[in-house]
């Protein structure tokens, strides 16, 4: 690939970190927030599930780029070039994929569930709600350990946090490297 090419690729890597950035620094904002309010509801759910979604967004992009369906000389080359392993968290795509498409996945919900009992969009340990199965959790946000959960697939986000924060100043001086030398 050519240096021009690999760096303008480098440069939107650089560009999705700084958004997974953002709003794992919003999640954080709030859920510390809410953490100082004592009793009280979270009346800002919206937002950390706006956040939650824009990381998984920004996340498989870098994955999708790290990782294409065509070409993938070009993201082996991009991984090298950024010292990314094969099995790096940043890699799968099934939790930005549930979300994505979710009306899918709630159509297999309702085609599967005995009971048609769901809970969605918690933010809480995943057991909170006694009784419910852990396929009938859509979407779950687990803030002591930064787990989501959905339908019972557990998604871990702190390897992938660490994954970011290290790719990012890498991918930041990389990019900023001239292409004509």
């Amino acid at each position: 690939m050519e240096k021009m090419v690999l760096r303008i690729f480098q440069k939107e890597i650089e560009r999705q970190c700084k958004f997974a950035i953002i709003a794992i620094g919003q999640v954080k904002t709030i859920i510390a927030i809410e953490q100082v309010k004592t009793g009280s509801s979270n009346n800002n759910s919206d937002i950390v599930w706006y956040a939650i979604q824009n990381f998984l967004v920004a996340v498989g992009n870098i994955s999708k780029i790290f990782w294409p369906t065509r070409n993938k000389e070009r993201g082996e080359e991009l991984r090298r070039s950024l010292g990314i392993e094969d099995n790096s968290p940043i890699q799968p795509r099934n939790f930005r994929n549930h979300f994505e498409h979710f009306d899918e996945r709630l159509e297999e919900w309702a085609e599967s569930s005995e009971r048609l009992i769901l809970a969605d969009s918690n933010i809480g340990p995943s057991n909170m709600i006694t009784g419910i199965d852990p396929k009938d959790y859509l979407r779950n946000f687990d803030p002591t350990s930064w787990t989501l959960t959905f339908r019972g697939d557990k998604y871990e986000l702190k390897p992938i946090i660490k994954a970011i924060c290290e790719l990012y100043p890498k991918v930041s001086t990389e990019a900023s490297k001239p292409w004509w030398e």
